[in-house]
């Protein structure tokens, strides 16, 4: 367990500095019904073992881990999870910390060998107050915005726009 938190961390760690790990796709995130985030994943490439929930500073040193989750086996396509409480293949390795809801947190998909990952998203739980059921945020990749849509538009969009 603690060689999986010491890889996941070198991967953000990689991603933070600007190395070159590939993105071989993309994260969503919704709400469940409580209003706690969902997160889904389309791998268009390459697969993750992991995701970690974190805040930058303009001091990198100074990021802090909020939450990590672990997935095996590893997600190639489509998965998703719910950061309160992962089901299925995804569990905590690191136990979802208190967040303020107006603070705007990154969630990133890494792989184990750094040889993928997912594109990394910004969202604070206020933002995510505006979602209809149904609808989630994920990266438009033609604006290098966010958008809202359904499911299937991120998982149709994804691999079409950037991977396809």
């Amino acid at each position: 367990m603690r060689l999986w938190g010491l890889l996941g961390s070198a991967g953000l760690l990689l991603s933070l500095a600007g190395c070159g790990v590939p993105a071989g796709g993309a994260i969503g995130v919704s709400v469940d019904g409580h209003g706690r985030p969902v997160i889904y994943i389309q791998m268009c490439e390459g697969h993750i073992d992991g995701a970690t929930l974190y805040r930058s500073d303009d001091d990198s040193s100074e990021d802090q881990i909020f939450g990590r989750w672990v997935v095996s086996p590893a997600v190639e396509g489509f998965s998703q999870f719910n950061l309160a409480a992962p089901t299925g293949d995804w569990r905590a390795a690191r136990q979802l910390l208190p967040r303020d809801p107006a603070t705007e947190y990154t969630i990133y998909g890494w792989s184990t060998d750094n040889s993928y990952s997912a594109m990394h998203l910004d969202f604070s739980q206020n933002s995510l107050a505006e979602l209809k059921s149904g609808e989630l945020r994920y990266p438009d990749f033609a604006t290098g915005n966010l958008k809202t849509g359904s499911l299937q538009d991120f998982r149709k969009e994804t691999c079409e726009q950037s991977w396809g």
